[in-house]
């Protein structure tokens, strides 16, 4: 993975920082500087990274999970609590958002931006602050995941590291492992697992023995659950089977003598229903014949006949009524259009008193318009001439302004000129100051190129090259001692377990022996207990058969008061069955101690498989290592790997370090001189800026002055062609005003003037439009006239009776000719409407005269009292009358037949005993269904028994199958729990640290040869303690808590060096952070530390950052990423390359 360019928003101090790695100072150098004052934020950069790309940061992790009351809500949307480690904690207070963004190339080559952004509500300081938002934006495709698991997936594809293992490899973690040197025995192992990350062994030890004991207790309840199951003897089922065949014969009796009973009660019953049903319906057929007789249902029969024959004369009665009234209606509607006739012809006289006023009123606009016809063309023109005289009044605004900035710009002149010539001679004077300085500069570098730097500098790159070269023929020579001696732990581990396994192998040929005897001693014992069962059995059963009770006994010559049962004769068997239960068990035991050995061998045989391919991968490794160490050694001229191998290295290290030595010091002079011109270089460019901004100042001088010369000329032009303007308008505009004397009142006040012009037209403009509409308005009212007049004479001629009707007052009346067209219609149609109702009712009369002629028994009061019935009312009536005819008939057609149900009922009757009644029938009904129901609960419960025995006899096959399968699951795992597990899992996490600590410790045994020479470092053996080899006192091992401070931070580094590339494999992360812990070295071991970590680069392409306040490595490292306090609250983030 490659870092590429770091934004950060508001985090924690941060205000607004962006890091680019790959352009500017970052890209150029391998190692770079990260300092600034305590609290000023530089871990936060650390903080951004970790939060873009796991959405967690390390100082959070490391925060106890607390919580605190959110009163203010300052933090969340709600009064809730909040945790102490949220990330969210690290917004800078008083802003409204916060976000890192990190842009980065993946290990899969995919370049990503990882962002996580957090804000308030409403954006505003004081909003809650809202979940925080996590995205992976990958640039190839620019797809945006936001999907927090899918997230994790894509950057553990993309970085190969989960958040624990990024923080191992990429935060070197040197500060915890001083701890761990100085850590007493018993904390080693906790802080070494926090280091590693061998905690997943603990739990898969504490996990093996949860299940382990899981798999036991399943095991013994199981067996508990076997025990449990009871199952049915051949005499308690016989017994059963004997119950039933009684119980079921009771059944059978029962309901035949219940059915018997059922068919006599039902009998007497539906003869009690059919006598009281023929009383009944003699009842009913009665009464409905009397409603026939009735008074009631002749009249309406009556009446039913006299409507239906006066249909007609009803009709025509109802019809002359209508025509009545409505004929009384037409006499009121006469009255009220009387009253509009009256009210419209006021406002006919009206219209015509209004025509005469519009008529003087347009003369004496027509009057108006005549005498001031010889002005209309400058009427027409007015809009022109306003605007005319408008431009002519602004130009003469502008001449006055223009004026005004002359006067201003010729004041400023002078000072103009003087501010040029100042400038001028400051350009001159600092730009001879600046060629002195690149004379001296040029003598410089003509010193630094005669001393032959690239000479140099190729020269100590081969002597690097070499010392490359002979320490890894030195480590490889270490390797290949550890590679002998791990192959001959091997070679021994196997032979020492195909010994157990041939001695497990002999103990199973005696036990199988002893198996064999036990099975053969248990099957003989068998044979004879069945054979004496057997005979026992038919001796029982033959003695039955020839005596019985009251017989005399042939050999005691008694008489037998009782035959012996089964158990009497079983008990002869009783001494065989114990010992073959006593045998039976010797062989079951001898089987189990078979199984054991059996599955014993096999785990020695996997073992040995195990333990034969991990001897062959040590064999290849340890040939491996030989080859490479080897070739190693020929590349440093050594052609023979002997004793002396190591002792040869060890001096060509010690003359190719003198050598390295004296091109360094070489070097530094070179590097000083080269440092003095890059000062200068920097000092002279920092002087050209100032003879630049002196130049661009006399530029600016004389631009302004040249640009203050051709305002002031501008400024005539246009007051000229102002008045131009003037002269040409005027000229256009004198001959369109008819006014005489106008250029009198135009010089004295022009705005009146333009004023009077306006209102003139205007006028003039009104009396035009007036006339127009006065004619149009005359034109409408004569034809409207002329139109209400025709009507008017229309409806007189309908009523000549209302032609001289008196007109009490005039009035306006709108839309009046609508009105009487409206008022001719209504006359028209109620005229129409009388004649037709005078007809209708002489035709009526004449039609009932004729009827009551006919039927002298009717009259008018008749006719009304009939048609106060509806056709609905008679409806029902009739449908009563039928009603009551058709329920007689289906009285007496009821009666009769219920009593031939009777008749044929009694026909039907069962032989009955004269105490026989429906109480005692029922009773007895009552007393045989708890006599079948009792029997049949027992029957169902005898079933449930022999249902429940069935499935038991298969469950405890069953049970049985399981209980074997779980004591064979048991006994793997609890031989898996004998070798790794154990309560709180310490046992396989120890066998898992101990085989990481020897990785680490190769590891960090590499970094520390680059560091010094006089440590290597080894693990005590059964311990996790780590010993020093000092070769400084003969190779003698000392515990690590005897080092000094600078030499801890040295062994530290190198364990923190050795564990970042553990933890990452063949995954490149090209950056790596250190955080503090330089203060403790001293001025040569920080420079050897310096050079290890810049070799870094060359070694694997890692840059290396350094989070310090060591003011020695400001000085060293010329690459820094300053972080800077703006205030309390606020920091800033510059990036700077200095020449040292």
């Amino acid at each position: 993975m490659k870092l590429q360019k770091l934004t950060i928003k508001n985090l924690a101090s941060i205000e607004d920082a962006v890091i680019d790695f790959e352009n500017g100072p970052l890209s150029e150098e391998s190692l770079f500087l990260i300092c600034g004052e305590t609290g000023a934020g530089k871990t936060t950069l650390l903080d951004a990274i970790c939060l873009a790309l796991y959405n967690e940061t390390p100082r959070m992790e490391r925060a106890e999970n607390e919580k605190y009351r959110d009163i203010g809500q300052t933090f969340s949307s709600k009064k809730e609590d909040v945790s102490i480690n949220d990330s969210r904690q690290l917004m800078r207070r008083n802003t409204n958002e916060a976000w890192t963004e990190l842009e980065l190339t993946g290990s899969n080559e995919i370049p990503y931006i990882a962002k996580w952004y957090v804000a308030r509500a409403h954006r505003k300081a004081s909003g809650a602050i809202q979940d925080a938002k996590w995205t992976l934006e990958n640039r190839k495709t620019n797809l945006q995941i936001t999907k927090k698991n899918e997230i994790k997936s894509e950057i553990q594809a993309a970085v190969g590291l989960s958040f624990e293992q990024f923080c191992r490899t990429t935060l070197l973690a040197q500060g915890d492992f001083t701890k761990f040197l100085q850590s007493k025995e018993s904390e080693k192992s906790d802080i070494l697992e926090k280091l590693t990350g061998t905690g997943i062994y603990s739990e898969i030890g504490a996990k093996i023995y949860a299940i382990t004991k899981e798999k036991r207790i399943e095991y013994e309840n199981q067996n508990q659950k076997l025990e449990g199951i009871h199952v049915l003897t051949d005499e308690e089922i016989n017994e059963i089977s004997e119950t039933t065949t009684t119980l079921n014969a009771e059944i059978n009796g029962n309901t035949i003598q219940k059915n018997i009973a059922v068919l006599k009660r039902d009998w007497l019953k539906r003869f009690a229903e059919l006598i009281l049903t023929q009383e009944n319906q003699q009842k009913n057929w009665e009464t409905k014949k009397e409603q026939l007789q009735s008074d009631d249902f002749l009249q309406k029969e009556l009446l039913i006949k006299d409507w239906n024959n006066t249909a007609d004369a009803r009709n025509w009665l109802f019809s002359l009524k209508q025509q009545q009234q409505q004929q009384k209606k037409d006499r009121e509607q006469t009255e009220k259009l009387k009253k509009s006739f009256i009210y419209l012809s006021s406002g006919c006289s009206w219209l015509k008193e209004n025509l005469k006023e519009l008529q003087a009123k347009l003369i004496l606009a027509e009057e108006y318009l005549q005498a001031h016809a010889p002005l209309l063309p400058m009427f027409e023109q007015s809009q022109s001439i306003v605007t005319d005289l408008n431009a002519v009044l602004s130009a003469h605004s502008r001449i006055a302004a223009y004026k005004k900035q002359i006067a201003e710009l010729s004041r400023q002149q002078p000072i103009r000129e003087q501010e040029r010539t100042n400038k001028k001679n400051d350009f001159n004077r600092k730009n001879e100051e600046n060629q002195i300085k690149q004379q001296e500069i040029n003598l410089l570098n003509a010193q630094l190129e005669s001393m032959n730097r690239n000479v140099l500098q190729e020269k100590k790159h081969a002597l690097e090259t070499t010392k490359e070269k002979l320490l890894k023929a030195q480590n490889a020579l270490i390797l290949l001692g550890e590679k002998k001696a791990a192959l001959n732990i091997a070679e021994e581990n196997l032979k020492s377990l195909e010994l157990k396994l041939q001695t497990s192998k002999k103990q199973y040929k005696e036990l199988e022996n002893r198996f064999d005897t036990k099975k053969k001693a248990y099957d003989e014992i068998k044979m004879l207990y069945d054979k004496q069962k057997e005979a026992v059995e038919e001796w029982a059963q033959e003695a039955r058969t020839r005596l019985s009770v009251g017989d005399m006994c042939p050999v005691c010559g008694q008489k037998i008061e009782s035959l012996s049962k089964d158990e009497d004769f079983q008990s002869v068997l009783a001494p065989i069955r114990q010992s073959l239960e006593t045998k039976e068990k010797e062989y079951k035991e001898a089987e189990q101690t078979l199984n054991s050995n059996r599955t014993e061998t096999r785990t020695y045989e996997d073992m040995i498989a195990e333990s034969r391919l991990a001897t062959d991968k040590a064999r290849k490794g340890y040939e491996f290592i030989q080859t490479e160490a080897e070739e190693t050694c020929r590349q440093c001229n050594i052609l023979i790997i002997s004793n002396d191998t190591r002792d040869i290295l060890e001096r060509q290290i010690q003359e190719n370090k003198q050598h390295l030595e004296d091109i360094n010091a070489r070097l530094n002079e070179v590097q000083i001189l080269s440092n003095n011109i890059s000062r200068l270089q920097y000092l002279k460019d920092e002087h050209q800026k100032i003879v630049e901004a002196a130049r661009n100042a006399f530029d600016t001088a004389d631009k302004n002055l040249t640009k203050l010369k051709n305002d002031i000329t501008n400024k005539h032009s246009l007051i000229e062609s102002e008045k131009d303007i003037i002269r040409t308008t005027l000229e256009r505009v004198s001959p369109l005003i008819l006014w005489e004397g106008w250029q009198t009142e135009w010089s004295t006040d022009p705005t009146s003037f333009i004023e009077r012009l306006q209102k003139s037209t205007v006028h003039y403009k009104l009396a035009q439009d007036r006339q127009s509409e006065l004619k149009t308005t005359i034109s409408l009212i004569e034809k409207e006239l002329d139109s209400v007049s025709a009507t008017q004479n229309l409806i007189c001629t309908a009523f000549p009776e209302w032609k001289n009707l008196p007109i009490e007052e005039r009035m306006e009346i709108k839309n009046l000719g609508m009105a009487w067209n409206t008022l001719n219609s209504e006359v028209s149609g109620l005229k129409q409407n009388i004649s037709s109702i005078r007809k209708n009712i002489d035709e009526l009369q004449a039609n009932l005269t004729v009827f009551y002629t006919i039927h002298p028994d009717m009259n008018e009061v008749r006719l009304i009292a009939l048609s106060s019935y509806s056709s609905e009312q008679i409806e029902n009536l009739r449908i009563g009358q039928q009603r009551l005819k058709n329920e007689e008939l289906a009285a007496q057609t009821a009666f009769k037949l219920t009593t031939r149900q009777l008749e044929e009922h009694q026909s039907k009757k069962p032989e009955m005993a004269k105490e026989e009644n429906l109480e005692s029938l029922d009773s007895l009904i009552i007393a045989l269904d708890e006599k079948i129901a009792v029997s049949n609960q027992a029957l169902i419960r005898l079933k449930i028994q022999l249902e429940e025995n069935t499935k038991n006899i298969a469950r405890i096959k069953d049970e049985k199958k399981r209980a074997d399968e779980l004591r064979e699951v048991y006994l793997k795992w609890d031989r898996l729990c004998h070798h790794f597990g154990d309560e709180k899992g310490k046992n396989f996490r120890n066998i898992a640290q101990s085989f990481v600590l020897k990785e680490l410790l190769n590891g960090a045994n590499f970094y520390l040869q680059h560091l010094t020479k006089r440590y290597e470092l080894e693990c005590q053996a059964g311990s996790l303690t780590i010993l020093l080899r000092d070769f400084y006192q003969g190779g003698t091992p000392r515990p690590a808590c005897t080092l000094s401070g600078g030499e801890s931070f040295l062994v530290s580094l190198s364990l923190a060096l050795g564990l970042s590339a553990l933890s990452r494999h063949s995954l490149s992360v090209d950056t790596l952070f250190i955080d503090e812990g330089f203060g403790t070295l001293s001025s040569d071991y920080l420079n050897t530390v310096m050079d290890t970590l810049e070799k870094l680069h060359q070694m694997g392409g890692k840059k290396v950052g350094i989070i310090s306040h060591v003011e020695g490595l400001r000085e060293r490292i010329k690459t820094q990423i300053q972080v800077k306090r703006i205030d309390n609250s606020r920091s800033e983030i510059k990036i700077s390359n200095y020449e040292l």
